[in-house]
């Protein structure tokens, strides 16, 4: 059971999927991200969110600004929990909170606060981040899932999954994802929001709602902008020569057919 039980998770990660139960290790890179850890999500609303990043090599240099702004009629005793995924370490994160600077700490990333009604309060992250995504944690969990079911065999076969993963130890990745939620699982309304995302030339996105995205090209650059409100989280941005492989992997990660 605890295999099956870990096995979902990293499965689940892999396409995108939030879960509080799930280990940062096994999530996609992606930009860094405000928890609402406390309050209604009802209470919240971004009143502006700016999301950039600039991904060279193996790395995103990427900033989050954030207004969010408590819509009740009550105030709201809450805390922001900071999700930095593979940061390159403490001194390349840098938080600002309504102006003033505040020191990152990696084993208690959060913040206490209280809004009046009405009232705002203004997150500014930057980060340098790694994008290499080590695809062995899915491969090891598959396997063990292999074993506990190789007598009952049906659908899709996790040894036929594993086989897409085989050419590569490390793919380089990076994802939108929600940017602002409750408990990492819950939207919250976005009233304005901006998001650029600058690639090399040879990386491409896959999303669901590519429609809400305007590419362009700048040398060897490509940029993605999008002011879309919504589902603009779960696009994916990767090297062109891995985009089959990982599409593949989606549609087998998510057919009713697939052995959980």
């Amino acid at each position: 059971m605890k295999k099956r039980i870990l096995a979902a998770a990293v499965l689940l990660l892999m396409v995108g999927t939030v879960s509080v139960m799930a280990q940062p290790r096994n999530m996609l890179p992606r930009f860094p991200e405000l928890i609402i850890e406390k309050g209604l999500s009802e209470s919240f609303e971004v009143s502006e969110c700016t999301a950039k990043v600039d991904i060279s090599g193996n790395d995103a240099d990427s900033s989050l600004k954030v207004t969010i702004k408590n819509v009740s009629e009550k105030p709201v005793n809450s805390s922001i929990k900071y999700r930095i995924l593979y940061p390159a370490g403490e001194s390349h994160v840098r938080i600002r909170i309504d102006g003033k600077s505040v020191r990152f700490d990696h084993t208690n990333p959060r913040h206490a606060f209280e809004l009046q009604p009405g009232a705002t309060i203004n997150f500014e992250i930057s980060a340098r981040t790694s994008v290499n995504y080590s695809v062995d944690s899915v491969r090891k969990a598959l396997r063990e899932q292999e074993d506990e079911n190789s007598k009952r065999k049906k659908g899709f076969l996790v040894e036929d999954f594993t086989r897409l993963f085989e050419r590569e130890k490390y793919g380089r990745r990076f994802m939108v994802g929600p940017l602002v939620s409750k408990w990492g699982l819950f939207p919250v309304d976005f009233v304005k929001a901006s998001i650029e995302v600058s690639v090399p030339s040879e990386f491409v996105m896959v999303s669901p709602n590519a429609e809400i995205w305007k590419e362009s090209h700048s040398g060897n650059t490509r940029v993605f902008k999008s002011e879309a409100l919504e589902n603009f989280a779960a696009a994916v941005f990767l090297p062109e020569g891995d985009r089959e492989d990982f599409i593949k992997t989606q549609q087998v990660l998510t057919s009713e057919n697939f052995m959980h």
